[in-house]
């Protein structure tokens, strides 16, 4: 039986994949922030539920609406979670790709810090910039 933090991550991939910004909201602490690295414009820290759905937002409109994060594996316990993600778009007509690795931490069931690791950050660039 998976772990209830697990099965909120795959909740999670559920409703953003279906554009339920008020369920991922009911996940997430009020005072959330998600870590994106690198340097294209979403890159950097987006503190509280209104920063995390801009950003979330963000992915969609610098890709035309292409975004997709499809879920492949996901592992967490009650602090801590991991996810892997294929992550693809569409800009300026080439078909992007690139691994991503989001790290979770948890408090009272629910997201609470979220931070993401991309396997090649030049593809992520050039996706969102």
């Amino acid at each position: 039986m998976a772990h209830v933090n697990q099965e909120l991550i795959e909740r999670a991939y559920g409703a953003f994949g279906k554009g339920d910004i008020q369920a991922l909201f009911d996940m997430w602490t009020d005072d959330i922030t998600w870590h994106e690295a690198g340097s294209h414009p979403l890159a950097g820290d987006h503190a509280g539920k209104e920063a995390v759905a801009g950003f979330l937002g963000g992915l969609a409109a610098r890709t035309s609406g292409s975004f997709r994060a499809e879920l492949q594996h996901a592992l967490a316990d009650d602090t801590q979670g991991y996810s892997l993600h294929k992550t693809a778009a569409e800009k300026d007509g080439e078909n992007l790709e690139v691994w991503t690795v989001l790290s979770y931490r948890f408090e009272n069931g629910r997201f609470a810090e979220i931070w993401t690791f991309d396997f090649d950050q030049r593809v992520t660039e050039q996706m969102f910039s």
